[in-house]
């Protein structure tokens, strides 16, 4: 079992997300907030704007021209969106070049990332629901937990690998190995980065969405659980044990999901996951 004190330590010593990040998450829940509020955010961070412009004037936004300055994303785009710009260029920068016990590279787990914000967003407009706000940025950092115990899980990966033959679930083998999980640390992240409470709620219950609080969070929960289990189905990013998730029956309940309405998001939306997943790692300098 980890201590607990050297989960602290480590999600203390995790880099963090730009300053700026953080100040756009308060101003997003502020009303009062207007679009000099975000550009004086986030002007001290130079590379930050630059990447936050090269994936406004993607096709993820939409937007009709140019956008050349802070000030015009925020009027072109919103202040949601300009934040999940804001997230994605500084979750970006602090994913290291592989993540130790996951068996992953740093693009593969980006794609992944990309992909279940994509099919979050899309799996609601399939479904017809009023997506909860910042659905994107919930899918994006689900995983963010997986940054802080990956060492931990190389250091276990024996005892890890043994269970899972025994048929327990990866997810389920970092629980009895490490007396936790990604899913559980990566709210203790979501909470050390002062980002809004739902990101880290998704985070915490992407595995076990029955067990999320009922309410506002539950949909974003439900809505994160099956993209990503439909994420790691497509192969996107797998891990150890990617493809054998499946959506839990109570979220196919609740969404009203069927295979025919999984298969439109998954065709609908490959294309789109490519393209974005490669304009955000391209913006961050790595090579794709």
């Amino acid at each position: 079992m980890i201590p607990a004190d050297s989960i602290l330590a480590r999600v203390q010593s995790l880099p963090t997300l730009p300053s700026a990040v953080a100040r756009l998450a308060a101003l997003v829940r502020d009303e009062r907030s207007d679009a000099f509020d975000m550009e004086d955010a986030i002007r001290p961070d130079p590379a930050l704007t630059a990447n936050m412009l090269r994936i406004a004037n993607s096709a993820r936004f939409g937007c009709s021209r140019e956008v050349r300055s802070i000030r015009q994303a925020v009027t072109l785009m919103g202040t949601k969106q300009l934040f999940e710009a804001a997230a994605t260029a500084g979750f970006l920068r602090i994913i290291p070049e592989t993540l130790p016990g996951y068996g992953m590279e740093a693009e593969t787990f980006w794609l992944h990332c990309v992909a279940v914000a994509v099919l979050a967003e899309h799996l609601a407009l399939e479904l017809a629901l009023d997506a909860p706000d910042l659905t994107f940025t919930a899918g994006l950092l689900h995983d963010i937990g997986k940054l802080v115990i990956g060492s931990f899980i190389a250091e276990d990966a024996p005892a890890l690998a043994l269970r899972m033959q025994n048929g327990m679930s990866f997810v389920a083998a970092e629980r009895d190995v490490l007396g936790t999980d990604h899913a559980e640390v990566g709210a203790q992240v979501a909470g050390a980065w002062n980002l809004p409470p739902a990101i880290g709620c998704a985070a915490k219950w992407h595995h076990s969405p029955g067990l999320a609080s009922k309410g506002t969070c539950e949909v974003m929960v439900d809505l994160v659980h099956a993209a990503d289990a439909l994420g790691s189905s497509l192969g996107y990013g797998n891990d150890f044990g990617g493809l054998a998730r499946r959506v839990e029956p109570g979220v196919v309940d609740r969404l009203g999901i069927t295979p025919q309405r999984l298969e439109r998001v998954a065709s609908g939306t490959f294309d789109h996951i490519q393209n974005l997943a490669g304009v955000f790692f391209t913006s961050a300098g790595k090579v794709s």
